[in-house]
């Protein structure tokens, strides 16, 4: 009967080291639901995003993003983000991402960065013509992404 604890025992202190070394690091499954887009960009509107596995075939370092208006005068909009070296990316147009004045926005190309630990990071809004025929431009905001 010794021998059969004995084996039980090391097959069991095999396994675990084996577990140890393959299993992903805690963050690299960012959450999948529903997150609060919380940033200081706008003072009348506000969205949340529906995180979802990439399609076709999932993979641990992408995820759908859906970004849901409150307000139904916003625009909605998505992509896939992806992460690399911590740090997701989101790169995603925005119908109305430049609002110039009550019911005219103009289309920007947004680009979200955020770290995978703390959800915190920064958006860079890019846009070919400004307001009321102006210039191209760009424009920065920070983010926090919270758990709903």
């Amino acid at each position: 009967m010794k021998p059969i604890k004995v084996l039980t025992a090391v097959a069991a202190a095999v396994l675990m080291a084996l577990a140890t070394v393959v299993a992903p690091p805690a963050k690299a499954f960012w959450n999948l639901g529903n997150y609060d887009l919380l940033t200081n960009r706008y003072n009348r509107a506000s969205w949340y995003w529906f995180v979802a596995r990439c399609n076709p075939v999932p993979a641990t370092d992408c995820r759908y993003i859906s970004a849901v208006p409150r307000l139904k005068f916003y625009n909605y909009y998505g992509g896939n983000a992806y992460l690399v070296n911590g740090q997701w990316t989101l790169k995603t147009e925005v119908s109305d991402g430049l609002q110039c004045a009550p019911g005219y926005a103009m289309p920007t190309h947004e680009t979200y960065v955020w770290d995978d630990n703390t959800l915190a990071g920064t958006i860079t809004s890019n846009y070919d013509v400004g307001c009321f025929n102006g210039p191209p431009g760009q424009q920065f905001w920070t983010f926090q992404l919270q758990r709903l």
